[in-house]
């Protein structure tokens, strides 16, 4: 497996992109299709989490979740945690945590939102069939998981000289993987965006 937390670490360190809500492609799929998220309420779950855009969003007005944010950079979870350490009501070092491998440290069907964007691209192949299960094992039957992929090569690489997009695959590649109730595709930014109603637990 690679060292996904020193690829991240030192790309959190060095990409100031990364740290601007501007160009975080989980806030500004929010903001876009905010009135398919307005009318959901419970527990959240953004799954690479980064600096925590999404969960600052989804826990303020008009959204209200209850937010936990995921990472596995260090970096990540540090800038994460200050972000939302100022949100009433949240604790932020038990909102936003570390993921040790492909866990999620959360019990089945806990979830009513997960999402996770651009991030399933950045895992090798034989990685992103174990995160999507454990996204599917904590989201509650009827809960929704939104998210998106990336289906072109990065424009950065890491710091051993790999491209951060370590899975480019076709758009229907995707799809037949993520089995989605709806999609829509990007050809400009070369997005892939997903909703996705769960059916029910998958076994661990």
């Amino acid at each position: 497996m690679p060292e996904y937390r020193q690829i991240y670490n030192d790309v959190f360190a060095r990409e100031i992109n990364y740290q601007l809500a501007e160009h975080s492609p989980g806030f500004t799929t929010c903001l876009r299709h905010q009135e398919s998220l307005r009318w959901l309420r419970g527990r959240a779950l953004d799954v690479g989490c980064g600096a925590g855009f999404v969960v600052e969003l989804l826990a303020r007005r008009p959204f209200q979740f209850q937010c936990w944010g995921a990472d596995i950079s260090d970096q990540a979870v540090a800038l994460a945690q200050q972000r939302v350490a100022t949100i009433p009501g949240m604790e932020a070092g038990d909102r936003i945590v570390f993921l040790e491998g492909n866990r999620l440290p959360f019990a089945d069907d806990f979830f009513q939102l997960v999402t996770c964007f651009d991030v399933l691209e950045h895992l090798d192949e034989a990685d992103i069939v174990g995160v999507w299960r454990e996204m599917e094992r904590v989201l509650r039957p009827s809960g929704l998981w939104f998210g998106s992929v990336s289906v072109r090569p990065s424009g950065t690489v890491d710091r051993f000289g790999d491209n951060l997009h370590r899975t480019v695959r076709s758009v229907d590649w995707w799809l037949e993987l993520l089995t989605p109730d709806r999609a829509e595709f990007d050809a400009h930014h070369q997005q892939l965006t997903v909703w996705k109603r769960s059916r029910g637990s998958t076994p661990s």
